[in-house]
């Protein structure tokens, strides 16, 4: 049965249009500063490689499932690999740093996405992830006045959610611990004014940082701090 489910996931990604996603500029941003200026990163849901333009000389490498969107990054000479998240085709600590930017929560088994990523990362290499925040201040509001709608009706919409705490948790269960957190904005009052006028947006982030639980998403830096058998072990 797991098996058949990734299998659906990974069709339905394939075949996913890409006038549907743009990545947000400004949140790649905010994450490119968790990094350093060296090493190799490996980018993980890459899509069309935007992130790669904000490293400032960190080495590259996209792996997506989405054939046109791969072709799209392949068109700006960046080097990107077909292939799934949950059987990533390279050796154990190969790369410095691994990014997983809005992923985890289109996942089955987000599990197994993290696992990997632990593996292929050196020893205290730095996860950057982003993930939507399930508990911002506008759901909390729809969930409040009983008009809140989850994700994942449609093919590629949210099937996993997370609070800051769980994603702690999660990525602590799976061998990785948080050294840094960013936030992004406030959706008030409503995600579509925050998105539309950038003047208030930047009113939005200011508040994001006085009260991070009702940011937008969930942004941060882990590094691996257990041995992979280690935690296998523990979580098998």
């Amino acid at each position: 049965m797991e098996k058949v489910n990734d299998l659906c996931a990974k069709e339905a990604h394939k075949s996913a249009p890409l006038i549907e996603f743009t990545p947000n500029i400004e949140r790649q941003h905010i994450l490119s500063k968790l990094l350093q200026p060296d090493g190799l990163l490996l980018d993980v849901g890459c899509w069309d490689g935007s992130f790669s333009q904000y490293l400032n000389g960190m080495k590259y490498i996209g792996v997506d499932i989405n054939c046109q969107a791969l072709g799209k990054a392949k068109g700006k000479k960046i080097d990107v690999v077909i292939a799934s998240c949950d059987f990533l085709p390279f050796k154990s600590e190969s790369f410095d740093a691994c990014s997983m930017i809005e992923v985890i929560e289109h996942l089955y088994f987000p599990g197994k996405a993290v696992r990997e990523a632990h593996r292929i990362l050196k020893p205290n290499g730095k996860l950057i992830l982003a993930t939507p925040n399930f508990v911002n201040f506008i759901d909390r509001v729809n969930m409040l006045i009983g008009n809140y709608t989850p994700y994942g009706t449609e093919q590629g919409k949210h099937i996993r959610f997370f609070t800051w705490k769980s994603l702690n948790d999660f990525l602590r269960r799976h061998g990785f611990e948080l050294e840094e957190r960013k936030t992004w904005y406030l959706p008030f009052p409503m995600r579509r004014i925050t998105k539309k006028f950038s003047s208030w947006r930047n009113v939005m982030r200011l508040l994001a940082k006085l009260f991070p639980n009702f940011d937008e998403g969930l942004l941060g830096k882990w590094r691996k701090t257990s041995e992979e058998s280690t935690f296998l072990a523990e979580s098998s």
